[in-house]
């Protein structure tokens, strides 16, 4: 009896113990596939990168093409990761990740200059599990498919595709649209001003 009692009290001691770490590091709740995409993209905070069009089809090239695109890990917390993507003097897209539900959600935050939210955001979804320790993969929620009905069939992708690069892309298999961005990690460039809404 002595010995079960033992064996229970360790059990439960390290049950107790993986609970405190997953609190205190969310991210130990992550598949060990996600919990090390994570720990890269973690690694991009307070730097930023530029970025060219690498793949694009006729529906975004007006909208993209040619323009500045600069990548910035604005802030890093243990299940939170903000990177803002500076489009020109655009400042108003936002890459909102966070741990939920033991997956990692995409967020596209947009802003007006004033830091007001624009209409049409706060779109993405959850990375279905484990994913790839270099690639995830967000299929549209179901907030997507209300504000943007067109597009519940969008998946957005983050890719380290080696140590030296990184693609965000986003693919619209209905009306066969999709983008491809890569940014070039090893050459880290001045951070641009914060996002519209974050400057506090």
């Amino acid at each position: 009896m002595y010995v079960i009692s033992r064996l229970f009290a360790l059990a439960l001691t390290g049950f107790l113990a993986s609970a405190a770490a997953a609190d205190s590091d969310p991210a130990q709740r992550l598949a060990p596939e996600q919990r090390a995409f994570w720990q890269q993209l973690s690694s991009l905070c307070g730097k930023a990168f530029t970025g060219r069009v690498s793949d694009v089809t006729e529906y975004y090239r007006a909208a993209i093409v040619g323009r500045e695109l600069i990548a910035h890990g604005v802030s890093c917390e243990p299940e939170r990761i903000h990177i803002a993507l500076h489009v020109d003097n655009d400042r108003s897209r936002n890459w909102i990740l966070t741990i939920v539900d033991d997956t990692i959600r995409l967020k596209h935050d947009h802003r007006h200059r004033d830091g007001s939210e624009e209409a049409i955001s706060q779109y993405g979804g959850d990375a279905p599990v484990p994913g790839l320790a270099e690639r995830q993969i967000f299929p549209a929620d179901a907030h997507t498919a209300e504000i943007l009905p067109e597009r519940a069939d969008n998946f957005w992708f983050m890719h380290f595709v080696s140590e030296d690069t990184f693609h965000y892309g986003v693919h619209w298999p209905r009306h066969g649209h999709s983008i491809r961005l890569a940014f070039d990690l090893t050459e880290p460039v001045d951070p641009p001003p914060l996002p519209w809404g974050f400057e506090d």
